[in-house]
């Protein structure tokens, strides 16, 4: 009786290990299958080329050992071909459906091991999405707009662009202490990544804009202001012969006439070289002359500035008030 009770036992095993072979070498056909039909859509159909070896892949995970070579070669497939499939969404101007694709070739990346898959999405992604933001900027989207440059900065903090988008669309929500932070990373990240262009982008748009503000304050009457945010100009940029001008005459206004020379001298270097670009920045000198009391300097300076636009200020100047010779 034992003896027939082990024999049972004896045959019941080999009865369950022939089925377990059975059933493995069933679950490496299936997933060699699997492979092949997703190699073959490779050249026609990448998404379902990607779904088929992503089905070989769990098949042959579950298959244990024996499945190995099948697990290998459809993990290293899948992040190229989603990677792939995604770039041809973006030759297509897909943007949205290419960012989605782009960010599956990322972490199929990250869970196979695909470093340079990795690299390669983590660097379009976040250009991808700033296309998307300034798509929506220029919709009038303005959070939607943000919320894509900060999904393009988790990607690349150092994204001077991204910096430069967000400060567009703070300045359009009148915003201007975030759009002068956002302003102020652009030119830092810029500078970070030898991305001159933006630096150059965010400068000049800080510039103008303060000039901007300069103005209004000036349109008022507020001098000092005036003076204030010309200062905060220039700290972005010295190049603009504007900054230089508004700054001659508030200070003329101000009666510091030595500092309106200077600066109407150096918005001259700035500005083209003809009498008639020239001529402001000559009477402003000429104003600051006859303040300080140098009539001979300021008749000069007066003659200097009598073209165009302001050529019967400039001569009222000379004959009428200075009464030059």
């Amino acid at each position: 009786m034992k003896n027939g009770k082990m024999l049972k036992a004896f045959v019941a095993a080999v009865a369950l290990t022939f089925s377990l072979n059975l059933a493995t070498a069933q679950s490496i056909e299936d997933a060699t299958n699997a492979y092949n039909r997703g190699v073959e859509l490779a050249a026609s159909d990448l998404p379902k080329a990607i779904e088929a070896l992503l089905q070989a892949a769990s098949i042959a995970e579950k298959a244990g050992p024996e499945a190995q070579e099948i697990l290998t070669l459809s993990r290293q497939q899948i992040p190229v071909l989603q990677y792939n499939y995604a770039t041809a969404l973006y030759k297509e101007k897909k943007i949205d459906e290419a960012i989605t694709n782009f960010e599956l070739a990322h972490n199929y990346a990250v869970e196979f091991g695909d470093n340079g898959i990795q690299a390669k999405a983590d660097d379009l992604l976040p250009k991808l999405y700033r296309v998307k933001g300034n798509n929506e900027y220029k919709g009038g989207k303005y959070p939607e707009a943000l919320e894509s440059f900060d999904k393009a900065l988790g990607y690349d903090p150092d994204f001077a662009g991204a910096y430069l988008s967000k400060g567009l669309v703070y300045n359009k929500q009148n915003k201007n202490d975030e759009m002068q932070a956002a302003m102020d990373a652009a030119i830092e990240a810029g500078i970070k990544t030898n991305d001159t262009k933006t630096v150059e982008q965010a400068r000049k748009f800080m510039s103008d804009n303060l000039i901007v503000d300069a103005n209004a304050a000036f349109k008022k009457n507020d001098l000092n202001a005036t003076v204030e945010l010309l200062n905060g100009s220039v700290k972005y940029s010295e190049t603009n012969p504007e900054a230089f001008y508004l700054f001659a005459v508030a200070y003329n206004k101000l009666s510091r006439w030595d500092d309106a020379i200077a600066s109407a001298e150096k918005g001259m270097a700035l500005e083209e070289d003809t009498p008639a670009k020239q001529a402001r920045f000559h009477f402003e000198i000429g104003m600051a002359q006859a303040g300080k009391g140098s009539t001979g300097d300021a008749c000069a300076s007066f003659k200097k500035a009598a073209f165009g636009p302001l050529a019967e200020s400039a001569n009222y100047q000379i004959k009428t008030v200075l009464k030059c010779s």
